[in-house]
């Protein structure tokens, strides 16, 4: 048994420039884990809250100094000599300590930092690789599967330059596929996006997320432009590849209407889920996530019984990564996907706990990133620990989103080494 004797909180950078916090846990065994917190740009009304310090001197504000004095003097006095591996125990005495629905008090980044680093060094505390030790604790039987990627090649609404209303266009390979075929695939098609960019002489920079920011007019035309690289190439659209969207449909959202630069006015619910069932008829859109407001759970009903049975319908400020949040969703057929991201809630075990749900009533499982990252690959190894079916970690440039890619690779390589793909 390891027990915990130091756990050392400071104040580190995103990828956006925006502070965050690492954790480092240290075991009497001499075994370590360290984990840092990512942080969203367009956040769901119902995530547990991110703490920042509201600092004008620092940062803007949004220093993180009060996160690390949190860990450093109140929740690590808590949980020195705990036994690391006594996770859920770790959780709820965070939970417990914080005492708030949200997790207002000591900041769900806080609270999940710990969490990780405590699950990183319970891992290594038995010499497991952390994805092995996932799915030994908590995912017994059945083989490994790697997550099929889903790379967000433009990106628009708060992830972009202001011009494309939808938030990100996907492309997702065909889960038949190796990740590593599915991986180049995506390398490839992102460069020729570039390159016919180029061409038209558009902008070619990238987003927070890696994708490219282009200037569009409309949706349609950025899903346009993906369609036609992937028909200009050796790839089949519908086949090998299939487009998808994140609309953060809440950033368009104002007084019951949807305001976009596909529709010449302002639309209301039926309007616009008009308009996705035209653009999953014309274009085969595998995945449709956000496509409502996150309240109107009427309309998400509606919207997930009025498209094809094929399409994930996917909700991520809808659900939240919260279990009585996608509960309501299942009673409801609200959706049949959700994206799992562990800051959205704040612990490994309440993370675990939503998975479990969406897996026991069929709802497919999307690990994702966030706008801001770090170069820590945990929801790497969390996906392939418990068998997620698909991973959206942005385009595959910028470092802190080729660092995951790369997890996924060398997870790929030692499950092949071992017998074990």
């Amino acid at each position: 048994m390891a027990k915990i004797t130091h756990i050392i909180a400071r104040e580190i950078l995103d990828s956006r420039a925006t502070p965050t916090v690492e954790v480092a846990v240290l075991t009497d065994l001499g075994t370590y884990g360290t984990a840092s917190v990512p942080s969203g740009a367009s956040n769901g009304k119902s995530e547990a809250v991110e703490l920042r310090d509201e600092d004008p001197n620092r940062y803007h504000g949004k220093g993180v100094l009060k996160v690390v004095e949190h860990v450093n003097t109140l929740i690590a006095p808590k949980l020195i000599g705990t036994d690391v591996t006594a996770q859920e125990t770790i959780d709820q005495l965070m939970i417990h300590l914080d005492g708030t629905e949200n997790k207002s008090k000591l900041g769900a980044n806080a609270i999940l930092a710990v969490s990780i680093a405590c699950l990183k060094a319970a891992a290594s505390s038995l010499k497991m690789p952390l994805f092995v030790y996932i799915k030994t604790r908590y995912h017994e039987g059945g083989p490994y599967r790697i997550p099929g990627p889903i790379f967000n090649l433009i990106n628009g609404g708060k992830h972009g330059a202001g011009n494309l209303d939808f938030q990100e266009f996907h492309i997702i390979p065909s889960t038949r596929l190796s990740f590593s075929d599915a991986l180049r695939i995506g390398v490839e098609t992102w460069t020729d996006l570039r390159d016919e960019l180029v061409h038209r002489n558009a902008i070619h920079s990238v987003g927070d997320e890696g994708g490219f920011a282009p200037n569009l007019f409309t949706n349609s035309d950025a899903l346009e432009l993906m369609a036609l690289v992937v028909k200009n190439s050796k790839y089949r659209l519908g086949q090998d590849l299939f487009l998808g969207l994140d609309c953060a449909a809440d950033e368009f959202y104002k007084d019951g209407k949807y305001t976009i630069k596909d529709s010449p006015k302002p639309l209301d619910r039926d309007g616009l889920i008009e308009l996705y069932q035209n653009l999953v008829k014309e274009y085969g859109l595998l995945g449709l996530e956000d496509g409502l407001e996150q309240e109107d759970w009427d309309g998400w009903t509606k919207l997930e019984q009025s498209l094809p049975a094929g399409t994930m319908i996917i909700g991520d400020d809808l659900t939240t990564t919260n279990t009585k949040r996608l509960q309501k969703a299942i009673e409801r057929k609200s959706c049949n996907a959700i994206i799992v991201k562990p800051n959205q809630i704040g612990t490994v075990t309440e993370t675990i706990q939503l998975i479990r749900l969406a897996t026991q009533n069929n709802i497919s499982t999307i690990a994702s990133h966030r706008s801001g990252e770090t170069n820590d690959p945990f929801i790497a190894d969390l996906a392939v620990g418990m068998s997620l079916n698909y991973a959206k970690l942005g385009a595959p440039d910028r470092g802190e989103r080729v660092a995951k890619y790369n997890r996924l690779l060398e997870i790929e390589t030692y499950l092949k080494s071992t017998g074990k793909a």
